[in-house]
């Protein structure tokens, strides 16, 4: 069933042309700061946009998670391990085992810890992670991103690895998707957030 959370982040998306909802943020100030609010505020609606996070969220209904692409970050499983952090490979099986240091990794990411500070002082920018808010708990998230890990192509007949959780792709690839997939990948989410080409920005979709 449902959950009204989850219909109040589909009604925030349904609002908004697909133009709308992938705009670009700029980190004014201190960038530790305006990243905080992005990535743990309030998340409210906004007009025709999709969302608008801000303030200092110390309840909010909505996670906070990182997807990490460890190819770009081989030792990022023993770095989270160290920190206590709640996280699931997105792969399973013999595959999550065999490719632990390539595998794309789906993190919670509480406010105000070693876990966040870290992970936002090192990576924004960095090129290896891509946050998002969510009302889903982690099982549920994984479960969803799951079934985008390889996207068929049927012209060719074949299967292409869909790195989603690579900033690069992101940016460039699911704000273009056709409308059927681009709904059905950000089903759930409130709001993808990447860091720009030079970090100096985010490019919320």
């Amino acid at each position: 069933m449902r959950s009204q959370a989850d219909g109040r982040v589909n009604a925030m998306r349904n609002s908004a042309t697909r133009r709308e909802l992938a705009h670009r943020v700029a980190l004014e100030g201190n960038v530790a700061d305006a990243l905080n609010q992005l990535l743990f505020g309030v998340v409210r609606p906004r007009g025709r946009n999709a969302v608008v996070i801000s303030g200092d969220a110390t309840e909010t209904a909505f996670h906070t998670y990182i997807l990490i692409e460890a190819a770009r970050r081989p030792d990022i499983e023993t770095v989270l391990q160290g920190f206590g952090a709640e996280y699931a490979s997105l792969y399973q099986g013999a595959s999550a085992d065999r490719l632990a240091r390539h595998a794309p990794y789906l993190v919670r990411v509480e406010n105000r810890t070693r876990a966040a500070d870290w992970l936002i002082r090192e990576g924004w920018g960095q090129g290896w992670g891509v946050w998002l808010r969510s009302t889903h708990d982690l099982t549920r998230m994984r479960q969803h991103f799951r079934k985008f890990t390889q996207l068929y192509d049927p012209a060719e007949d074949r299967w292409y690895i869909f790195r989603f959780y690579s900033p690069e792709v992101a940016r460039r690839t699911i704000p273009s998707l056709p409308p059927r997939q681009y709904g059905e990948f950000l089903q759930g989410i409130a709001a993808l957030i990447v860091a720009t080409e030079d970090g100096k920005g985010a490019v919320v979709i």
